[in-house]
Order: structure tokens, then C-alpha cells, then sequence
């Protein structure tokens, strides 16, 4: 099967097509036949800086990215009872695994749901990473429907997500974007408020009037975030850990967030989405080749990305 891998030890950012033998299922593992994955931050990190996110090198080398999945089930474990031969899946692996950005693939059945027919095999592979994400973010932060919240960067993967499912849990939710083209993507997404955080500042705009901030992006983004919170708020980043003591200094709780999978989750995510309640952002399609999935890593780093970027199989 064809797969597209990095080399522990090559060059800086090196997706290498090769060919791999078609994975055997272990007692409770599902071998998928993919159809659709994403680019996700947790796969540039792997070309970024050759290692995985808790900083130990993959055992493997070469190494194949994709923590997410979409596909059919070609074949399971002895163990596996959720799933059989023909079924559509969807999931979320975790980095030390990977395994997505290939032909084939083994996930356990526990990291895996079914995809509901009215939903795309695209849809499908943009929505574990950043829908996990934003939707454990929300519940970490026990959002609720008297809270005003604020994402930053909402029309990013995650930040896509957690502008529409803060807004199904019934909050006020304000947005930060990095351009005025931004807004009008902000507000379809069912933003109460944008701001174009790169002409105005948003501690200036909003005051210590919020609730909870789900923090996307990081670095001097996720610094400033605490300003805006108000007294007892809650700040929770999927991007880095946030500063314990800035935090404790402002009087605000504050975490970090990895998604992990979840199979009610998935399933809830998908249900939303095939019922047209929640609208992926997707922001380029490319296929699975040296070509397109080095486009479309440039184009998840270089930061002008809206919502996920999909990765189809061709077949």
C-alpha cells in the first residue's frame, strides 16, 4: 500500500512516498481502508520538529502521520465487537501511532464511531481533531448558557468548531480574526461579535467581561488572553499550556488541552453535522501525494488556513 511518511532522521519537513505491506489487526484493532484524513497541528508538530508531541521519537522510522481516519473496515481483531467488514468509520488515533496519511491503516476500536450515511467521507475526516478539541475544551471550561464566551481565532480548525458549539450550548460568543475577510466567515459561523484582532485590541474592545476563553492559537494570543476575563473566569488552550501564574496573578483558572477520542463524542459530532447543525470549515482539499500533502502542510503553518484542511484517498 502506498503511504506518505517522514524520516526520523532526514531532511527538515521530509514527506516521502513509500510503499508499506497492508497491516495486520491485532485482537482488538480495526483495519481501515481510508478515504479522508486532515492535516492537524499535532501532525505539523511531527514534521516540525521530528518527534512526537510528548517529546520521545516515534519508535519508527520512517514514520507515517495522520492521527485522524476515515474509511471503511476492511478487517478487525478477534476482540473487536463495535465493528465489521464493510462498515464506515471515522476516529481519532493517537501521535505516537499515526498511521493516517497511508492507503490503509489500523485503529483500536475504542479510538473509532461509525459515520452516519448522510455524512461525507471529507466531512467525516475534518471532524475528530478540531471537533474533539473544541468540544472538550467547552466541557473542561463547563460552559454554559449564561457564560459569554470568547474564541480566539474562530475561523481556524478548532476555533471553527468551538464558535458553533459554544453557540449550541447557548452562550454569548465573541471572536478574534486576523482580517476584515475574516468577519463575515466569524459571523456565518454564529459569532454574536468579531474582531479583527489585528487592527484593534481586543482587552480594549471587551473589558474583563468574559466568562471563559477557548484559546486556538498560542504564543502572545494565548498571553493576553487572561486580561479579558473576568474575575474567577476560565481560560482553556488547545494551542500551549497556558502561564500558571499569570493566571493565578488575574484570578482565573486556567489548562491545556489535547483531544482525545471519544466514541459518544464522535458519534455527537457527527449527528450534529449530518443534521446541519454544525457546519465543518474546510479550507483546501488536497490529495494524498508528496505534492499535496506538502502544499498542504505549508499551508496549515503559514497561519492563513480557515477551519481543517482535508486529505482525500483517491481509490
Amino acid at each position: 500500500m502506498k503511504a506518505i511518511a517522514i524520516h526520523m532522521n532526514g531532511p527538515h519537513g521530509d514527506l516521502t512516498e513509500i510503499e508499506l505491506p497492508l497491516p495486520v489487526p491485532g485482537e482488538h484493532e480495526v483495519l481501515i481502508k481510508m478515504y479522508s484524513t486532515s492535516v492537524t497541528p499535532a501532525d505539523c508538530r511531527i514534521l516540525e520538529e521530528a518527534r512526537i508531541t510528548s517529546g520521545e521519537r516515534p519508535a519508527a522510522s520512517p514514520f507515517t502521520p495522520g492521527v485522524v481516519v476515515a474509511g471503511i473496515v476492511a478487517g478487525t481483531g478477534a476482540g473487536v465487537s463495535r465493528f465489521k467488514a464493510g462498515d464506515e468509520v471515522f476516529g481519532l488515533k493517537t501521535v505516537a501511532e499515526s498511521g493516517g496519511y497511508a492507503e490503509y491503516t489500523l485503529a483500536k476500536e475504542d479510538e473509532l464511531a461509525l459515520k452516519p450515511p448522510g455524512l461525507s467521507f471529507t466531512a467525516a475526516g475534518v471532524l475528530p481533531a478540531a471537533g474533539l478539541a473544541a468540544w472538550q475544551a467547552l466541557a473542561a471550561a463547563k460552559v454554559a448558557s449564561r457564560d459569554r464566551v470568547l474564541v480566539q481565532d474562530g475561523t481556524g480548525g478548532t476555533g471553527s468548531f468551538a464558535v458553533q458549539l459554544a453557540k449550541l450550548r447557548g452562550a454569548t460568543v465573541i471572536t478574534t480574526v486576523s482580517g476584515d475577510d475574516e468577519l463575515d466567515v466569524a459571523w456565518g459561523l454564529g459569532a454574536d461579535q468579531a474582531i479583527n484582532s489585528s487592527v484593534q485590541d481586543c482587552a480594549a474592545i471587551l473589558g474583563q467581561s468574559i466568562d471563559v476563553v477557548i484559546d486556538t492559537a498560542g504564543g502572545s494570543v494565548l498571553s493576553r488572553s487572561c486580561a479579558v476575563l473576568a474575575p474567577g473566569g476560565r481560560l482553556i488552550s488547545t494551542a500551549e499550556q497556558p502561564d500558571p501564574a499569570l493566571a493565578a496573578q488575574q484570578g482565573v483558572t486556567s489548562a491545556y488541552l489535547t483531544p482525545v477520542a471519544d466514541p459518544y463524542q464522535l458519534s455527537e459530532l457527527a449527528r450534529l453535522t449530518a443534521g446541519r447543525k454544525l457546519q465543518p470549515l474546510i479550507g483546501g482539499v488536497f490529495p494524498l501525494s508528496e505534492e499535496g500533502l506538502r502544499t498542504a502542510h505549508a499551508l496549515s503553518v503559514s497561519g492563513r488556513a480557515r477551519g481543517v484542511i482535508a486529505i482525500t484517498i483517491k481509490k
